[in-house]
C-alpha cells in the first residue's frame, strides 16, 4: 500500500527562524529583561558582601604550608596560584550568588570586580564568621534560584502559543521542582567531575602535559555527556512535567536531532559570549555600562526565549515523527 506524504510537514525546527523568533518575542515582552536588567544594577549599585579580610589569612597559611613541603618547581606555580587566590578574593562579592545555575538569572556583572561606580565607591560588607558565610550563600542561592524559576516561567509562558491563564499553585510548583531540578544537576555535575579532577590531579604531579591531554579528553566526553540534559528546565516550566519525566524528555528530543540541537547550542554560545566582550567594554565607574547591562539582558533574554521556542518545536516534531513511523508499521 503506498502511503500519501504531500500533506505531511516533518521538519525539525530552523536555527535563523528560531532565534528570530525569540528576539520578537522580548521585543514583544519587553518586561522580561527586568529580571536581569534588575540583578545587575542591584550588584552595580548595591552594597558588597565581602570574604577578603577573612579568608585572607587563611588561605596564606595554607600556601606557605604548601611551599614549605613541596620541590622548587611546585613551590613557583603555587606562588602563582597564591596571586590567582587573592584577586578572586578581591573579586568575590556574595550578592552574585543571586544569580545561579543552571536555573538562574543570567548577569553581565556577577563575575566582575566593582570597585567604583558612577555614584562613587560601593559599600562594602565584610563577612564576620564562616558560618555567615555558609548561611548567607545558602541564602542567595535559595533567592537566585526562586527568581530564576520565576524568570523561566514567565519567558515559558511568553513564548507558549497556548493562552492559559497564570495560576498561583501552578507557579508554585514550578517554583518548587525548578529548585529540586538544580540540586538534582548539581549533584550529575559533581558525580562527573570529582572523579576527572581526581584523575587530573594524580597525572599532574607525574606529567603536566599529560594531565592536560586527560583534561581535554575529559572536557569533551563531558560536554557530551551533559548536552542532551540541556532542556531539562524546559520540560519544567514549559509542559510543566516532573523532574525524571523532563529530564529524560529532554534526552529523547536531544537525540531525535542532535546535529540541529548541537548547531543551536553553538550558534546560542557564540552570540552570547561574543557580545559579552562588546558589554563589558566600558568601565564599572561608567555611565556606559549601563547600555552594556541592557544590551545583555535583551540578548539572553532573548536567546532563553529562542531555546523555549526550539524545544516546543522539537517536541512537536519528534512527536509527530514518532506518529509516522508508527502508522507506516501499522501499513
Amino acid at each position: 500500500m503506498n502511503v500519501n506524504f504531500e500533506n505531511q510537514k516533518l521538519a525539525p525546527p530552523r536555527l535563523i527562524p528560531t532565534l528570530l523568533a525569540g528576539f520578537n518575542t522580548v521585543a514583544n515582552h519587553i518586561g522580561l529583561i527586568l529580571f536581569p536588567l534588575g540583578l545587575d544594577l542591584l550588584i552595580w549599585f548595591g552594597p558588597q558582601l565581602k570574604l577578603e579580610k577573612l579568608l585572607t589569612p587563611i588561605y596564606q597559611q595554607a600556601f606557605q604550608a604548601l611551599i614549605a613541603y613541596n620541590n622548587p618547581e611546585m613551590q613557583q606555580l603555587i606562588e602563582t596560584s597564591q596571586s590567582e587566590m587573592a584577586l578572586i578574593l578581591n573579586r568575590v562579592n556574595l550578592t552574585s550568588m543571586l544569580s545561579t545555575f543552571p536555573i538562574g538569572i543570567p548577569s553581565l556583572l556577577s563575575s566582575q570586580g566593582i570597585s567604583e561606580t558612577p555614584l562613587g565607591a560601593p559599600t562594602i560588607f565584610e563577612m564576620p564568621s564562616i558560618g555567615f558565610i555558609i548561611l548567607m550563600t545558602f541564602f542567595f542561592i535559595l533567592i537566585g534560584l526562586m527568581l530564576g524559576s520565576l524568570y523561566l516561567s514567565a519567558i515559558a509562558y511568553s513564548t507558549n502559543k497556548k493562552t492559559e491563564k497564570i495560576n498561583l499553585q501552578t507557579l508554585a510548583n514550578k517554583l518548587i521542582k525548578g529548585i529540586g531540578l538544580s540540586i538534582l544537576l548539581v549533584i550529575i555535575l559533581l558525580v562527573l567531575l570529582v572523579p576527572v579532577l581526581f584523575i587530573i590531579s594524580l597525572f599532574s604531579i607525574f606529567s603536566p602535559v599529560l594531565s592536560q591531554i586527560i583534561l581535554l579528553v575529559s572536557t569533551f566526553i563531558l560536554i557530551w555527556l551533559l548536552i542532551p540534559l540541556i532542556f531539562s528546565p524546559h520540560g519544567i516550566f514549559a509542559k510543566d512535567m516532573g523532574i525524571m519525566q523532563s529530564i529524560l524528555h529532554s534526552i529523547k528530543v536531544v537525540r531525535s536531532y542532535l546535529p540541529g540541537t548541537g548547531m543551536f547550542l553553538l550558534a546560542t554560545i557564540l552570540i552570547a559570549q561574543g557580545l559579552d566582550l562588546l558589554w563589558i567594554a566600558a568601565p564599572s565607574n561608567s555611565w556606559l555600562t549601563l547600555i552594556g547591562i541592557t544590551g545583555h539582558a535583551f540578548i539572553y533574554t532573548a536567546l532563553i526565549a529562542a531555546s523555549f521556542i526550539y524545544y516546543q518545536k522539537s517536541c512537536e516534531w519528534t512527536q509527530e515523527l514518532l506518529e509516522k513511523i508508527k502508522n507506516i508499521k501499522r501499513i
